[in-house]
């Protein structure tokens, strides 16, 4: 077993070997200033505790485990044989008569859900192998800190530690924390610097005061500086010094203490001067940047000046940033308001997939929220989507050369990506199963905690299910970037992106696939001059009443149905899906069957070979060594455009049984006298109706005794009391957000001009073409039936459901989306102008009104 590795051994970048903290460090050793040292392995952590864990079992059942714990290791003499092992890395550390910090590094601490940060010890200007040993142990005992304990229990954690040179920064040199993007404010555009004089222990711990400086990432000019008054300075003691304090026989100084470090009090020149000059304060600035792009991700680091040298310290990646809360990322998702209970069952596992999925990409956690509900409805953390997005792997791309060189790392770090769309259709039996159990679990003989219960499976089996979904958007994307990225490398920008639409123009779907049913049902009605001419007299919940006169089509209707009837008009379940909703559908198919088809299977047999012609071309072009990564980039790149699409049509699926069990449990509470109507039940927030079901369930013991108001314990109509005005206060406030347009950046009022140039209005190019006609607004599904031929569609976005429309416009305008949404990729496929993220455009445009559309620039120019 290793005790120890040098920073540069390929072995000490690993997590589970060298803890969070010594990864990072040894990750930055290959690329960035780093002072060297070297990592302490976990392994030999368990080493060292192995003779003690059955004592260690014992004190855990002690009224003070944690206290008992720590004593126990730090009492525990260092092997002799460990004294070698750190002299021989020492010297070849170059460590060798230096001063050391000494700092923990648990397995655990750059996990999602783990709180280690700042929770174990480190020790500052450690001398020599025996004072080096002692130090680790005494990091070792740290794991067992009381304010860490009550972590360490749930995780199954140990200790790496790092040994590392102190930069000996003096009294007039700085030291400090750089952020690589502003996570105070949000700035993505800027660097944020805390600074100080002497060591940098002052700014990390927040203890004293300090200089801020905020730099422009894209010229290192200094946007802004705040200047402290620094009364003080932390220094190193010199080594004649340190002998005298160090009367304990420990060589070193706790984080917090002052045996090896000394306060310096600065004049009063110095104490109101910059720590940093503005060329220092470009060169942290510098480091940041270099350090976000080895890591592929915005930094957290900590730095030292010594002489002229500017030292890296350690390095970690930001979680965190100040929220701005827009519509740019919600939009497409949640158009419209969405009740507080489908929100509440949804926003846990939509985050615990967005981390797991951000894991599998190689990017870290995100520690907070992605989206939040306000006023109904739902905004994005548009910092946070700066943050993350465009992390390509663009180096890796940057050249043919480049990319011959990667072929062994692309292969290594994306693996996952072949992998996933196997797994994914591999876990699908088992959630398809789950739905059809929940589906015809019967309800009628469960109590009201029992039907909550159930409702509560229903989320747990979607959430489990939903883990990949985000991985497979977010890689879809990923591909897409990739593809055309590699395109452009040989091509003209214009060049590149018409061959990328022909490499992807023939991908089969399960939206094309209902599209083609759709438009089977449509050739029914078409063939039927009596069902055509009734269906276009009896549009709307009409037509529903005449089908039974038709039944040919009214069997088909219904297999189509029984089939694809899941399928939602919104995203939230308090809407109804196609079964529910089956006008709807009729709808669609009248529009298809009275307009002429566009779509020949001559033309879709053309965009085959068309594709198929594109890829031997694409293929054959490029060099040999490269032909088997574009042929699997352009594969995935459709593979993922399929899977990314049918993902979304089973994760329908759910909303089924999860409207048929809430609306059980609303009739339960209409019954105690609660609500009025059952489906009113979605206007509860979850921790109030939870905890409102499980308060009233409480009137029964397991034993099945009544407990009641005489034992201290509410009836269950009062328990349930309180959830009427809660139903009655978000109902009133979603209606209302029904009828309004939501602000863009919410507690932001739009700025006049905001999305304007002169006469256009612009918005984001979604697909080719010219068009200048009148615009029909559509507010929702029940709008079908009213739209026009030949108008251009107006939306917040659309959806598949919303497809037949567009077989009836010439144009279309979505307030959100881009390239990749659905409205962008159906007119593209059916050849009509369209502009995406178009903000307000259902309040700005009015039906009727005259617009010119340019889908190729992105306006829109009202007449």
């Amino acid at each position: 077993m290793t005790l120890t590795l040098g920073f540069t051994d390929p072995l000490a970048t690993e997590l589970a070997t060298s803890g969070g903290k010594g990864a990072s460090l040894a990750k930055s050793a290959q690329n960035l200033p780093v002072p060297g040292g070297f990592i302490v392995t976990a392994d030999a952590y368990t080493q060292f505790v192995a003779p003690l864990q059955s004592r260690i079992s014992e004190l855990m059942d002690t009224d003070h485990p944690a206290e008992a714990i720590g004593e126990l290791i730090r009492s525990t003499p260092v092997p002799d044989a460990w004294l070698a092992d750190f002299e021989a890395a020492a010297q070849a550390a170059g460590l060798s008569g230096q001063a050391v910090a000494v700092r923990s590094s648990g397995t655990m601490e750059d996990l999602p859900g783990a709180a280690f940060a700042g929770q174990h010890d480190t020790y500052l200007g450690v001398r020599g192998t025996k004072s080096i040993a002692e130090a680790v142990r005494d990091c070792y005992a740290s794991l067992w800190n009381p304010h860490a304990f009550r972590y360490r229990q749930q995780l199954e954690a140990k200790m790496a530690v790092v040994v590392q040179l102190m930069v000996a920064v003096g009294a007039e040199e700085a030291a400090g924390v750089a952020f690589s993007v502003d996570p105070v404010r949000g700035n993505t555009d800027e660097v944020l610097i805390n600074a100080a004089f002497g060591l940098g222990e002052t700014v990390v711990g927040g203890e004293e005061p300090v200089d801020e400086f905020r730099i422009a990432r894209a010229d290192g000019t200094q946007v802004a500086a705040e200047i402290a008054d620094k009364p003080k300075a932390l220094v190193m003691r010199e080594p004649a010094e340190a002998e005298d304090v160090d009367d304990d026989g420990h060589n070193g100084q706790h984080e917090h203490g002052d045996a090896r470090t000394r306060e310096v009090h600065l004049g009063g020149d110095q104490r109101t001067r910059p720590a940093l000059t503005v060329e220092q304060a470009r060169a942290v600035a510098e480091l940041s940047v270099r350090a976000e792009d080895h890591f592929g991700f915005p930094q957290d680091i900590e730095w030292a000046f010594s002489g002229d040298d500017l030292f890296l310290l350690q390095s970690r990646p930001i979680t965190r940033v100040a929220p701005r809360w827009t519509r740019d990322e919600s939009a497409e998702r949640f158009p419209t308001p969405v009740t507080p209970l489908t929100w509440d069952l949804v926003e846990a596992g939509f985050h615990y997939s967005l981390n797991h999925s951000f894991d599998l990409m190689g990017l870290p956690p995100f520690d907070d929220k992605w989206f939040v509900m306000r006023d109904f409805y739902i905004y994005g953390n548009q910092t946070a989507v700066d943050l993350y997005a465009g992390r390509l792997p663009t180096k890796m791309l940057s050249s043919v050369e480049t990319i011959t060189e990667s072929l062994p790392e692309i292969a290594s770090q994306f693996g996952w990506v072949q992998e996933l769309p196997v797994r994914w259709m591999r876990d699908l039996d088992t959630y398809l199963m789950g739905i059809g159990k929940l589906s015809h679990e019967p309800l009628e003989d469960k109590s009201l905690a029992e039907v909550w219960d159930h409702v509560i499976a229903i989320s747990d089996l979607g959430t489990e299910y939903f883990r990949p979904d985000i991985a497979i958007s977010l890689t879809q994307q990923t591909l897409y970037g990739a593809l055309s990225h590699m395109l452009e490398m040989a091509l003209d920008k214009e060049t590149a992106r018409l061959v990328f639409e022909r490499l992807l123009a023939s991908t089969e779907t399960k939206t094309s696939q209902v599209n083609a049913e759709l438009w089977e049902l449509s050739r029914i009605v078409r063939s039927n001059p009596e069902l055509s001419s009734t269906l276009r007299s009896h549009t709307g919940e009409e037509g529903l009443a005449v089908l039974g006169d038709f039944p040919e089509f009214f069997d088909e209707f219904a297999t189509f149905l029984a089939k694809h009837g899941h399928r939602e008009l919104d995203f939230d379940a308090y809407h109804p899906t196609w079964v529910e909703a089956p006008h709807i559908v009729l709808d669609q198919v009248r529009l298809l069957a009275d307009r002429a088809e566009n779509a020949s299977a001559d033309s879709d047999l053309e965009r085959k070979v068309l594709q198929a012609e594109t890829e031997r071309a694409v293929v054959n072009a490029v060099p040999e060594k490269l032909r088997y990564l574009v042929q699997e980039v352009i594969r995935l790149a459709r593979s993922y455009t399929a899977l990314d699409d049918l993902e979304h049509y089973q994760t329908t699926r759910l909303t089924l049984p999860m409207r048929r069990a809430l609306r059980e449990l609303g009739q339960r509470l209409v019954d105690q006298g609660v609500l009025t109507n059952p489906m009113d039940v979605y206007f509860i927030n979850f921790e109030p109706l939870d905890a409102a079901i499980r308060a009233a369930d409480g009137h029964h013991s397991p034993a099945g005794d009544s407990v009641g108001p005489g034992n201290g314990q509410h009836s269950p109509a009062e328990a349930l009391a309180g959830l009427a005005a809660i139903a009655e206060k978000n109902k009133a406030g979603y209606l209302e957000a029904v009828e309004r347009t939501p602000e863009w950046e919410h507690g932001r009022a739009p700025e006049v001009g905001d999305d304007t140039d002169g006469d256009f209005i612009k918005g984001t190019a979604g697909s080719p073409g010219e068009v200048t006609g009148e615009v029909f607004v559509v507010h929702s599904p029940e709008d079908f039936s009213s739209f026009p031929d030949g108008a251009i569609l107006v939306a917040r976005t659309t959806n598949p459901a919303w497809t037949a429309l567009f077989y009836q416009a010439s144009g279309v305008i979505t307030e959100s989306g881009g390239a990749l949404s659905h409205g962008a990729v159906t007119a593209r496929e059916l050849g009509l102008p369209a502009v995406m993220a178009v903000r307000d455009a259902t309040s700005r445009f009015t039906s009727g009104q005259t617009v010119s559309v340019n889908g190729s620039n992105g306006t829109v120019t009202p007449s």
